[in-house]
């Protein structure tokens, strides 16, 4: 990955647009509530500031430069700051109702939650959800690009707080070049095409922490095991249950899953289905009364012709054989196992 990746330069804001232009002498004792009540004073109610904690140095001036464009019920915010640190999201907290992404242009941002930790530097973005809080820290002469996108409208990856990625991976480019885009001509579009630019917006969005996750080998055991899951609770209740209402109840994409799969020895996402009814039914054979097509049809196979063809090649018989050799067992007929009542599966 190259350390220095440019981006062209983004338009964004005009001249009504909230902005912030703080200088502040390191020195000073009363820093902190010096820089929160100027930027209070400048950005307002349209550019809240987080909780911010200025370093103690005997020379220097923090210098910070902030302009916000409100898109709908997204914002984009072009950042420039000195060394600093802060807080944001959680509880009651600053931007805790968003997903929150820092496009690094030029130096590091440092983010920390649960022990958890990332840095982000030139040539990186963060996506981070804000509903619990996040500590950060900014290196010295530091650009950034945020993005501000409703945390109700995304479908973040299952069980994870960040998702990292390069500016120039493909997801991330089209991802930043439409929502570049926009920012350069939000100012002349009309109702439809803005809510049109702002779902296409929130499309890419999604492809892009979807494309992510399919290459985080750390993430894919917890999607298999919770798609397994999903699927056990759905056996017998949904008789469409695919890889479409997996990857939905588990909010990734439907190629997400099946990449996942597709990494270990699993089978695939509807092989693993068929896979699981087969044994489902095959304990069912022994501990019921229900004939071979009742079977069949109670765990969702087409017909029971299919239902025989699949178990013979899953278990090497057939569902009758299956169970004629488990009354011969249970009569004592067939081996040396005792009689005993039905075994229960």
């Amino acid at each position: 990955m190259s350390t220095r990746t440019r981006i062209s330069p983004w338009r964004v804001g005009g001249p009504s647009t909230p902005a912030v232009h703080i200088a502040v002498p390191y020195a000073n004792e009363n820093r902190n509530h010096l820089l929160l009540s100027e930027w209070r004073r400048q950005g307002g109610e349209g550019l809240p500031a987080p909780p911010l904690m200025l370093p103690r140095r005997g020379e220097g001036t923090y210098r910070a430069r902030v302009v916000k464009q409100d898109l709908l019920d997204l914002f984009v915010e072009d950042q420039y700051s000195d060394a600093v640190g802060g807080s944001t999201g959680g509880p009651g907290g600053h931007h805790e109702d968003r997903i929150l992404m820092h496009v690094t242009l030029d130096g590091e941002w440092r983010f920390a939650a649960g022990g958890r930790q990332s840095v982000v530097g030139p040539g990186l973005l963060s996506a981070r959800r804000n509903d619990a809080p996040w500590d950060f820290e900014v290196a010295r002469g530091t650009r950034a690009v945020t993005v501000g996108l409703p945390a109700g409208e995304i479908r973040f990856p299952a069980r994870r707080r960040e998702v990292l990625a390069e500016h120039s991976s493909p997801a991330a480019a089209l991802f930043l070049a439409q929502l570049r885009l926009w920012t350069e001509l939000s100012d002349g579009l009309g109702p439809a095409a803005a809510g049109a630019a702002r779902n296409a917006t929130l499309e890419l969005f999604h492809g892009l922490v979807n494309d992510r996750v399919m290459d985080d080998a750390e993430f894919t055991p917890a999607l298999v095991r919770a798609a397994m899951d999903y699927i056990e609770d759905r056996l017998l209740l949904d008789p469409d249950l695919g890889p479409r209402s997996i990857a939905a109840a588990l909010h990734v994409s439907v190629r997400t899953l099946y990449r996942a799969f597709g990494r270990g020895a699993t089978p695939s996402v509807m092989g693993y289905v068929r896979e699981r009814r087969l044994e489902r039914a095959r304990a069912e054979l022994m501990s019921t009364r229900l004939s071979v097509s009742e079977t069949a049809a109670r765990w969702h196979f087409a017909d029971s012709s299919h239902f025989v063809k699949a178990y013979r090649k899953r278990f090497g018989e057939t569902p009758a054989e299956r169970r004629r050799d488990a009354r011969r067992t249970d009569s004592g007929q067939g081996g040396d196992a005792a009689p005993g009542p039905h075994p229960r599966g």
